[in-house]
């Protein structure tokens, strides 16, 4: 099993997220080629790192975004996305640099602008807090979305919305209207969209899953011949093997992740990380650090499925 030091299954962890996210998220939008409500990514610490604050702008410094005002203005507090861990193999210590030359020193891919230092620590002062890239995963049932207010206060944090699984959404919560965000109905995946992320195999079958929404626990899908879903809880126990799935190809000379594929063309994502590269290809932003293609299916190197069996165990930390 893959794993990342400082984290465990049952860690909490906070990832940071744009306002535009945030309204994205809660309103459970699918942007068509570009944005998935049940999917998320980037740059975040574990929950225990970074609790001890009294505002949201005490929040962006410690996460290290007091320095990302386009993207994290002042006066607007922050949202975050709260979850276990589930796999600590999603997750890598945020080494790279600014420049792909300053990432190759540290045998990494990860490229991106400041406030990132890739250290494998935030940009706050005076006390820089572990960081971690979290690669493109499907959102874990029982995640929930907060936004802490600008200058504290009291109640200064609220819980906005809980993501009650991928088939069911995002369920917000009163304080999210009153936070500026409206809700909308669950979407469906996209046309063509490849099984992707974590799945079980449980008494001979095998179905897609989420982890959560508690520590030690899945929540896998079956859909019967009338298009209906079923979600089951499982413990760890009593599957016989997790796995996560993802469908690898190059383009251009870079690696991406393939998430959808329609008659002609290829929905992309890139998994290096790197917004050198992103610059290079011309790659459509897809949010905060990620960016995406559209590539004719015949210009796609070749196609491997990779599978990474989780070794799920009881972990405490």
């Amino acid at each position: 099993m893959s794993s990342t030091p400082g984290l465990t299954p049952r860690t909490v962890v906070q990832l940071p997220i744009t306002r535009a996210l945030a309204e994205q998220y809660v309103g459970n939008r699918v942007a068509p080629g570009l944005f998935e409500p049940f999917r998320m990514w980037g740059l975040c610490s574990r929950m225990v790192d970074v609790a001890r604050v009294d505002s949201g702008a005490e929040a962006r410094a410690v996460h290290g975004l007091a320095e990302a005002g386009d993207d994290f203005p002042e006066g607007d507090g922050l949202f975050v996305i709260r979850f276990l861990a589930g796999w600590p193999g999603l997750f890598r210590a945020s080494f790279g640099g600014r420049t792909a030359e300053a990432a190759e020193r540290l045998g990494s891919s990860l490229v991106l602008p400041a406030p990132f230092l890739g250290t494998g620590y935030t940009a706050y002062a005076p006390a820089a807090v572990p960081e971690f890239w979290m690669e493109l995963a499907e959102v874990p049932s029982g995640a929930e979305i907060w936004h802490l207010a600008e200058d504290g206060g009291e109640d200064h944090e609220k819980g906005l919305a809980a993501f009650a699984g991928r088939y069911s959404g995002w369920r917000s919560y009163p304080a999210a209207q009153e936070r500026g965000l409206t809700p909308g109905p669950v979407a469906q995946a996209p046309a063509g969209s490849v099984a992707r992320g974590v799945g079980v195999d449980v008494e001979g079958d095998t179905w897609p899953a989420d982890f959560g929404p508690d520590a030690g626990e899945l929540t896998a899908y079956r859909t019967a011949d009338d298009g209906s879903v079923t979600a089951r809880r499982l413990t760890d126990g009593q599957c016989d093997r997790v796995f996560h799935r993802r469908l690898l190809t190059t383009w251009r000379d870079a690696p991406f992740e393939v998430l959808a594929i329609g008659p002609e063309t290829a929905t992309l994502v890139l998994t290096s990380g790197n917004a050198e590269e992103a610059t290079r290809l011309g790659l459509d932003s897809a949010g905060r650090h990620a960016w995406r293609a559209h590539a004719p299916k015949a210009d796609l190197g070749e196609l491997t499925e990779e599978t990474r069996t989780i070794g799920v165990q009881p972990q405490f930390g």
